[in-house]
């Protein structure tokens, strides 16, 4: 790819994700993981009164946006199966929620 002078890809990837718009779930899952990082699909889930399948696209779409990070595998205890487990990127975009 062609750089323009003065201008890096990082720095248009940078300036695209400063202005993200999530929507209300979005918005909801983000702060369950902010607030109980480090946290599973199924306890966010349980968090919100949904079900994973649920929960599950929207921390992909907020992987996707860099705001979340894998953190490692964890044991659920509502699924008795291995379970990854998730948080708020700490180099990730900076979000203004309200």
């Amino acid at each position: 790819m062609k750089e323009r002078e003065g201008y890096k890809p990082e720095q248009l990837r940078n300036i695209a994700f400063a202005n993200v718009n999530l929507s209300k779930q979005q918005k909801k899952v983000f702060d369950v993981i902010k607030n109980f990082q480090p946290i599973s699909n199924d306890r966010i889930a349980a968090h919100l009164g949904c079900f994973p399948h649920q929960v599950t696209p929207r921390v992909l779409e907020l992987r996707n946006l860099g705001l979340v990070q894998f953190l490692g595998e964890g044991f659920s205890s509502i699924s008795n199966r291995k379970v990854s487990l998730w948080r708020v990127n700490p180099n990730g975009t900076q979000l203004s929620l309200f």
